[in-house]
């Protein structure tokens, strides 16, 4: 069943859960899906998913439609596409080159798990600021490149009164995990409820590929996929 899981439908499902929070718009035709951000102008929140193989015509189109909204976008390919390697050369050829890797991972049989940490949900100033300051060190830490920080340009002020306006959503929740007095890990969790209301029996997430965020959903159970690759034009 997973291996078959079409990226469209993890995509639109991204868009469904972060439409109000980070995306603003999303079209979709035959070609492409495209989803773009106010809140937020980096290529991360403004991005187009190659449905079918590209052409001059409709990489023109989704150019044009980025360069209206002034956005930088950026566009995805999956690597279980059946045109994966012939957009990535068109890609290629057409002056882009890969930006960043994400990797959709699922887990079938949920577990509870007991950890020795101190899991609360994000309340006030303190914990808000111990929450961003792990979600930063989290994009930034790439086992490959660690020096690199992939993410420089979508962890600023825009992105962190977003997350901080979250702690009054009855749609969101954000939580933070201490080891002592030290703040480990964060998540959030949009629906909230609706996972068990809804019987569900898989959960489905996306993380940096071959980062420690990926290991240690590895740990827990998580499977891969499959594997995106987001493209900018150099």
């Amino acid at each position: 069943m997973y291996d078959k899981m079409k990226t469209t439908n993890c995509l639109n499902m991204q868009y469904m859960i972060l439409k109000d929070l980070f995306f603003d718009n999303k079209i979709e035709n035959r070609y492409y899906i495209l989803c773009t951000s106010n809140a937020i102008d980096n290529y991360y929140w403004n991005t187009a998913y190659l449905k079918i193989k590209a052409n001059e015509n409709i990489l023109l189109e989704i150019e044009n439609y980025f360069k209206v909204k002034n956005k930088k976008g950026s566009i995805y390919l999956g690597k279980n596409d059946k045109y994966y390697k012939e957009n990535k050369e068109f890609l290629l050829d057409n002056n882009y080159i890969l930006e960043n890797e994400d990797i959709y991972m699922y887990l079938e049989n949920v577990k509870t798990y007991k950890l020795d940490l101190n899991i609360k949900i994000v309340e006030n100033e303190n914990e808000y600021n111990d929450f961003m300051e792990v979600l930063a060190s989290a994009h930034n830490d790439i086992i490959e490149n660690p020096d690199e920080n992939i993410y420089a340009n979508t962890i600023n002020e825009n992105y962190y009164n977003i997350i901080k306006n979250t702690m009054s959503s009855q749609k969101h929740m954000n939580i933070i995990a201490y080891d002592g007095k030290i703040p480990v890990s964060v998540g959030t969790f949009s629906y909230i409820n609706k996972f068990q209301d809804l019987k569900g029996k898989c959960l489905i997430l996306n993380t940096e590929y071959k980062s420690k965020n990926q290991h240690f959903y590895e740990k827990l159970g998580f499977k891969e996929m499959y594997i995106m690759e987001q493209y900018t034009k150099n």
